[in-house]
């Protein structure tokens, strides 16, 4: 599936574009663009051929770029006939956090001192978008390294940010393994076994 982002086409929307053409696999394609007044500035979404509805996202359909929707392709598939609540779920999740919170330059393991807030970006809206992605990023490594299956009801607790763990006060703190679930960790799970040793 192929898809483009509006980001993409920053240097057509600093013009004051309003559309922009091209070539795509043999096919001549055409965006149209619309902008809203936003708390920090102007956003900017595509105009959905099809259903003219606003969209951050449009995927290639076969002949231009439309919605999901309109394209008729399922954004779940990714996760479909994966475990609820395991590795690839959180993974999914965080990507489309991300992608909702416009964190440019995301990877894999999350590391929230990698990012730097941009530009005229509200400080207290990403300095949570940070610690949710953070906190999120070590129920996934608990997936990986405990084989840890989160219940639904947690992953939402995190993801919308109203998981009691995210009121510690430094953001560090969430870095490091906490039971979510006020489960116990079962450290024997670990691929390799630590020894402490003295002197």
């Amino acid at each position: 599936m192929q898809t483009v982002n509006v980001e993409q086409f920053k240097t057509v929307l600093n013009k004051g574009k309003t559309q922009a053409a091209g070539t795509f696999d043999g096919k001549k394609v055409k965006f149209s663009f619309d902008k809203l007044k936003m708390g920090f500035g102007w956003r900017h979404y595509f105009i959905c051929p099809k259903c003219g509805q606003r969209r951050v996202t449009l995927a290639f359909d076969g002949a231009l770029f439309a919605c999901f929707k309109c394209a008729n392709i399922n954004v779940y598939a990714g996760i479909q006939t994966t475990t609820r609540g395991g590795y690839d779920f959180l993974s999914y999740k965080m990507l489309r956090f991300a992608k909702k919170n416009r964190v440019e330059g995301f990877k894999f393991p999350f590391d929230y001192r990698d990012y730097d807030r941009p530009p005229r970006r509200n400080r207290k809206q990403w300095d949570r978008a940070m610690l949710i992605l953070q906190a999120l990023e070590s129920m996934r490594c608990q997936c990986i390294f405990f084989e840890k299956i989160w219940d639904a009801k947690t992953i939402q607790s995190v993801e919308r940010g109203e998981h009691e763990l995210l009121e510690l006060p430094v953001m560090l703190h969430v870095m490091y393994w906490y039971s979510f679930d006020d489960k116990p960790i079962d450290t024997t799970k670990l691929p390799c076994k630590y020894t402490d040793t003295k002197g």
